[in-house]
């Protein structure tokens, strides 16, 4: 250990290394954040020889983060059954009125031609126009009880957690984005701090040096800045979950739990925006896993709507067409074709037809069909109604469901330690490495810092 004389001495002559390494050191805690940073992030694959490289944390970890996220997502923050129940039916289906007919049109022509084909071919096409503007007039009442009976059963049919984690797991930077974004502040904090501390032990290491000259200090300093300078960041962003006052002076709460409020605004706003939107939502009702489920339940609206039109099936066997509610009311008034009147033309067809309807091999309305026949037109629509829907109705839709003020309110309302858990995942997960890959570079930093020492005093 050199005296003061000494001390006083050496620092005459090489005044640049001592005021230097203050600053060293607060370049080693800021370079070892900005990796450590960066180390969550990237690269998105793995990159090294053979087991020796890295994969960035969290692209690494995404299976397993999307998990813990989705589970905080649902149902805790959003519940789908609450946020279905929010759309009123009968707003949605004058929303879509005009593309719903035309669409309805098409799928009536398609659907009765292939089912039954005998009493649609021999139907004048004026006839099949009125027929099919019946149905057209009933389709907005169809669409409020097909809206009412998916949202009933939304949870049988529709899995928001398994969507949620498919949107994540497919688009990758939305999940980097939600980390990056919402966790700016604690990341610029990170770098902030690295500085900060890293002078403050630089000032230690000068004393060090000073004294002995030891050639080890530099690079232990160096692994200790890089080591403390990670962990005491980390823990300042978390802890205390509440505002603790330390030595009677000072006030400090986890950063994070500090911009609870911004933080949840960003989180609601990054997640309805990107990953749970109208468009998505219903995309994924009307085409995810689950949407054979969604048809049957239009099916059997549909089926039950036709029914009330067509009454108990069983009185139909045997019974006369023309005696059906759904062409009983079919008026073609005075229009004539070719000199003749053509309700006179549609009742002499339907004359024809009358017989038995069920089971027809030949003419007439075929009851067996009514089944498959309302499948098939669920089938179609289903098919067709996120373009009705997102075409006309989508803004209506985002302000209804309003996914954004739903997630910031619950979020706002957490617990610190769930509320903890929406970005704890990107910081826990590989954490000790990233403290000992810090270290590692402090300590490497310390030996160049050594070498340099070593050259100027020579």
């Amino acid at each position: 250990m050199q005296t003061w004389a000494q001390i006083t001495d050496d620092f005459h002559r090489n005044w640049p290394i001592y005021v230097a390494m203050p600053f060293v050191a607060a370049l080693i805690g800021w370079v070892t954040k900005v990796v450590a940073i960066r180390m969550m992030f990237r690269p998105h694959t793995f990159k090294g020889i053979g087991p020796m490289g890295w994969q960035g944390i969290i692209p690494k970890r995404a299976p397993q983060m999307v998990t813990v996220l989705c589970e905080t997502l649902t149902p805790r923050l959003v519940n789908a059954q609450e946020i279905a129940e929010r759309i009123d039916a009968a707003e949605l289906a004058a929303l879509i009125d005009r593309p719903l007919r035309a669409e309805v049109a098409r799928i009536t022509r398609k659907v009765l031609a292939e089912y039954q084909p005998t009493l649609w071919g021999v139907l004048p096409p004026l006839a099949q126009d009125f027929l099919v503007e019946r149905i057209q007039r009933s389709a907005p009442d169809a669409i409020v009880a097909v809206v009412d009976g998916v949202v009933d059963r939304i949870d049988d049919v529709f899995d928001l957690q398994t969507m949620a984690t498919k949107e994540f797991l497919d688009d990758p930077i939305t999940l980097e984005s939600m980390f990056r974004d919402v966790g700016r502040r604690e990341f610029a904090f990170i770098r902030r701090s690295g500085l900060v501390f890293g002078f403050f032990i630089g000032l230690v290491q000068v004393a060090v040096w000073a004294l002995t000259h030891n050639p080890w200090v530099m690079p232990l300093f160096g692994l200790f800045t890089g080591w403390f300078t990670d962990w005491a960041a980390l823990r300042l962003i978390f802890y205390p979950r509440e505002p603790k006052k330390y030595f009677g002076l000072v006030t400090w709460q986890g950063l994070f739990q500090q911009h609870r409020v911004p933080v949840a605004k960003e989180y609601g706003s990054l997640i309805a925006t990107r990953v749970l939107t109208p468009d998505r939502l219903i995309r994924s009702i009307c085409g995810g896993g689950d949407s054979a489920d969604v048809v049957n339940v239009v099916a059997q609206v549909l089926e039950t709507e036709l029914c009330k039109e067509l009454g108990d099936l069983n009185r139909y066997v045997d019974l006369e067409l023309r005696e059906l509610p759904l062409f009983r009311d079919l008026d073609l008034g005075a229009l004539r074709i070719a000199g003749l009147s053509a309700t006179g033309l549609v009742n002499g067809l339907l004359d024809v037809l009358s017989g038995p309807t069920r089971g027809v091999a030949g003419v007439g309305l075929d009851l067996t069909q009514i089944e498959p026949m309302c499948a098939a037109f669920a089938s179609e629509a289903v098919d067709v109604l996120p373009d009705l829907l997102l075409g006309s109705a989508e803004r209506y839709l985002v302000q209804t469901l309003d996914i954004e003020g739903t997630m910031s309110e619950k979020m706002a309302a957490m617990t610190p330690q769930e509320f903890e858990g929406v970005l704890r995942p990107a910081f826990r997960a590989d954490e000790k490495t990233l403290i000992a890959v810090g270290a590692a570079l402090g300590f490497l930093v310390g030996e160049l810092q050594v070498l340099l020492v070593e050259h100027m005093t020579r």
